[in-house]
């Protein structure tokens, strides 16, 4: 089959389907008849009718999921996708659940993340089906519901209907990612030491998610110093942004960062580790100033090093760590983070340093929430087939890669991330004016499309 030529055919169908299904403002709400909400509700019914209509096999499994099939055979291959979308925010050009197309490009939320890939997967397996194959394996496109809160659905689904043998996502960037790094969200929560010198920190708050480097963080302070000067003078000296003012007989004083996803974080710029830094300069009480300076020994560097857990592996490269919340008063002090973690890397042991951490200064620690690293090897005869496609249809000769983020791979006994990005498309997940250029989707049809018939024929 000539796949490239064929893409090009489907190109105003996939924006008909797609831009249908972008319509529905598909976020969770609480509800009492569906499990996360109407609008999640009425994408997985528009997903599965458009399967029904084009004559595939479609099944509604109790609201959390369903999936769309073709082929005949005891083995599964598997399509993992979501049709749940995060808010749409404020400050977009066009409005979000109105799909616009602009230069080549479709903006909308869920675009990229991840109805516009989820999309160029179906569209993929009707031209299969349209062109007459008849695959050896079931082609299954699983369709989650609640993949960016909890992963309930994805867990409700499987507890109901049979584990595909392989499978990929189509929620991360090609060519083909092979290991996630273990992720781990945890929170660790103090008893401050006694505070009450001329100089006093009242209160800090920074940052609500862990997954993103903190762009602000906030201090309240009473001193008889004169801290418009004494913080000037700090983010000059380490050429920071920021801002202070006196309200109340009070300092608030300001610290901004860069925001970048937690994944990452060297590449960002942490507001609360940079406000933590400015006061432990300040002439506190020394037990609650050796507090402060611990804080920020423990989260200064981004390789774990603070909290004792740095490490790498050849796999998936180094451990990263992201202080991403604070909320401090006068009594208490509850620390955000998240880690990333090598694939090889004992999370047990992990698990126990910050135990071990925590317990140094009287803390507690709390897992908030752990996944699991996933790891097929780069030799493995799904991720070389699905690498040779990509390198076919691009010319390329890339090799599989590892990411510290978390897809839907991770639902899977056996998974990987594939697509629907390319190296030089725009990363606008989460983002306003959440977009894909068109011409990506139809190279995505084309991948996956020779990917499955190589894998079921």
């Amino acid at each position: 089959m000539d796949f490239h030529a064929l893409s090009k055919r489907y190109e105003k169908e996939y924006l008909e389907y797609v831009m249908e299904l972008l319509k529905i403002p598909s976020v969770y709400e609480e509800d009492r008849v569906y499990p996360y909400g109407k609008p999640i509700h009425d994408a997985l019914e528009k997903m599965l009718r458009i399967g029904e209509e084009d004559g595939f096999i479609t099944k509604n499994v109790d609201g959390h999921g369903g999936h769309i099939e073709f082929g005949d055979g005891d083995e599964v291959i598997g399509v993992l996708g979501h049709l749940d979308v995060v808010p749409a925010g404020a400050g977009w050009t066009t409005p979000p659940f109105e799909p616009t197309i602009r230069d080549g490009r479709l903006y909308a939320r869920g675009a990229q993340d991840d109805k516009g890939p989820v999309m160029a997967a179906y569209i993929a397996m009707k031209l299969l089906k349209e062109q007459g194959f008849e695959p050896k394996k079931k082609i299954r496109l699983i369709l989650g519901t609640d993949e960016e809160r909890d992963w309930k659905g994805i867990d409700y689904y499987f507890k109901k209907e049979t584990m595909p043998s392989l499978g990929f996502t189509p929620d991360a960037s090609f060519p083909v990612i092979h290991a996630e790094k273990g992720l781990l969200d945890s929170y660790i929560t103090y008893t401050l030491p006694e505070n009450e010198g001329e100089t006093k920190v009242i209160s800090v708050q920074g940052g609500d998610r862990l997954n993103m480097v903190p762009d602000e963080a906030a201090a309240w302070i009473e001193s008889p110093l004169n801290i418009y000067k004494v913080f000037n003078d700090y983010l000059a000296q380490h050429k920071l942004e920021g801002t202070v003012k006196s309200t109340g007989g009070q300092y608030e004083v300001k610290v901004k960062g860069n925001a970048v996803h937690a994944s990452k974080p060297e590449e960002g710029l942490n507001a609360i580790t940079a406000l933590l830094r400015f006061l432990q300069s300040l002439p506190l009480k020394r037990e609650y100033e050796l507090f402060i300076q611990n804080m920020y020994k423990a989260f200064e560097s981004t390789d774990g090093e603070g909290l004792n857990v740095k490490q790498m592996d050849e796999v998936s490269g180094a451990l990263t760590s992201n202080l991403g919340s604070i909320a401090m008063d006068e009594h208490t002090c509850k620390l955000g983070f998240n880690l990333r973690y090598p694939v090889s890397a004992d999370y047990l042991a992990i698990d126990q340093k910050l135990k071990d951490l925590a317990a140094k200064n009287e803390g507690t620690y709390e897992v908030f929430d752990h996944l699991a690293s996933i790891h097929l090897e780069k030799d493995h005869p799904f991720v070389t087939t699905l690498l040779s496609v990509y390198n076919n249809v691009t010319g390329e000769e890339a090799k599989a890669k590892t990411m510290g983020g978390a897809t839907y791979a991770r639902a899977l006994e056996a998974g990987v991330a594939f697509g629907a990005l390319f190296d030089d498309s725009p990363d606008t997940a989460h983002q306003r004016d959440e977009h894909v250029r068109i011409s990506d989707m139809i190279k995505a049809i084309e991948i996956y499309a020779e990917s499955l018939y190589a894998l079921t024929r």
